[in-house]
């Protein structure tokens, strides 16, 4: 399949909103373009994964197809939206079924709007006929998504670009890719993209907050929203089509609370992450558990709902930091997490603990 470029041609007197990962969180996306004040007189690009894993999906997607009818919406795809195209294989029925049966995804909200009962046993490749019916237009939307948007100062990709011709690379360099910005590429104009989350960029301090690199031309605009716990969803705002005078909004799910209290950064800030997050349990103490991460031998106080248990009995950890947050008395802060030993919050896109109380 040759990869599919789009080339608009841009006013130059219009804002450019781009949002990416979506994954079928519609109100917190409806917030979004609330908070960036998005008018019709807007360009809004969406970076792909439009859907899957959020909660409504079937929502979110039409929400956006409605929007690019009256409006100048203009959107890339997603790995997560290429799950739609299992529709129309007449094969891998069993893994898909799978697949809805453990995990939110727009299949599993068309379902329940059909009335399908999804179980171990249904005949799924009834179903995909059912649903390419009914939902052709949907299915559609999804199947026609160019992979890469192409203006003269921007170039807009779900996960990355290569440096050279883009009609030279395979869709699925641009749709799939691990930590761009860590690859070291340089670009005469920008390159903005999602699908890797910010929070996962930097040694030991976990910022959702959009990274801009002005001197590698590389935007990453994921904030990591259903992907990882403390996530957020980001919208890069772009005065005109000429313009590096960059800025952004973002929401996040999670309850606002003051703090009462005062506190410092933290020294000493050590951060844990896949696929170097295997630790064993030393000791457990209520909603805590004291361990030892395996990779660095230092020990850490860890969330229970952190940790997962395979079947060999190793234990993982999901993304964590020690880093001891600076707050300052009345400031407004997200509350990730309440535990026995503190409380993990967000504040101006940043992770960390505080220790203090809130209101």
């Amino acid at each position: 399949m040759a990869i599919q470029v789009f080339r608009p041609k841009l006013d130059n007197d219009r804002r450019i909103i781009v949002v990416s990962d979506i994954l079928g969180n519609y109100e917190a996306f409806v917030r979004l373009l609330e908070k960036a004040k998005y008018t019709r007189e807007d360009y809004l690009i969406l970076l792909g994964n439009l859907v899957e894993r959020g909660t409504e999906s079937l929502r979110t997607l039409r929400y956006i197809m409605e929007l690019a009818k009256n409006r100048r919406v203009f959107a890339v795809t997603g790995d997560m939206d290429l799950l739609s195209r299992e529709i129309f294989r007449a094969d891998r029925n069993n893994e898909l079924l799978q697949y809805v049966l453990r995990n939110h995804s727009i299949v599993r909200d068309m379902c329940a709007e059909l009335g399908i009962r999804l179980t171990p046993d249904v005949n799924m490749h009834s179903i995909k006929l059912e649903l390419r019916e009914v939902y052709a237009e949907e299915l559609e939307f999804l199947q026609c998504l160019p992979h890469v948007i192409e203006t003269p100062k921007f170039v807009f990709a779900h996960a990355q670009i290569m440096p050279g011709e883009i009609e030279e690379m395979e869709p699925r360099d641009v749709y799939r890719a691990e930590a761009f910005l860590s690859k070291g590429f340089s670009f005469d104009r920008y390159v903005v993209v999602g699908h890797w989350p910010t929070l996962r960029y930097k040694e030991y301090k976990r910022n959702a907050n959009p990274i801009i690199n002005k001197t590698r031309h590389i935007i990453c605009v994921d904030g990591g929203m259903t992907v990882l716990r403390d996530g957020q969803m980001n919208a890069l705002i772009i005065p005109n089509c000429e313009s590096e005078d960059f800025s952004f909004v973002c929401v996040d799910e999670f309850p606002k609370k003051k703090a009462l209290n005062s506190q410092n950064a933290g020294m000493e800030r050590h951060l844990i992450q896949a696929p170097d997050n295997r630790v064993k349990i030393l000791k457990v103490s209520g909603d805590m558990c004291y361990c030892r991460h395996e990779k660095t031998e230092k020990n850490y106080w860890i969330p229970k709902v952190f940790l997962t248990q395979a079947a060999d009995g190793t234990c993982y950890t999901e993304d964590y930091t020690d880093y001891q947050l600076k707050v300052t008395f009345e400031d407004v802060v997200s509350v990730v997490l309440e535990t026995s030993r503190g409380t993990l919050v967000k504040r101006d896109g940043v992770t960390g603990w505080y220790y203090g109380m809130l209101e």
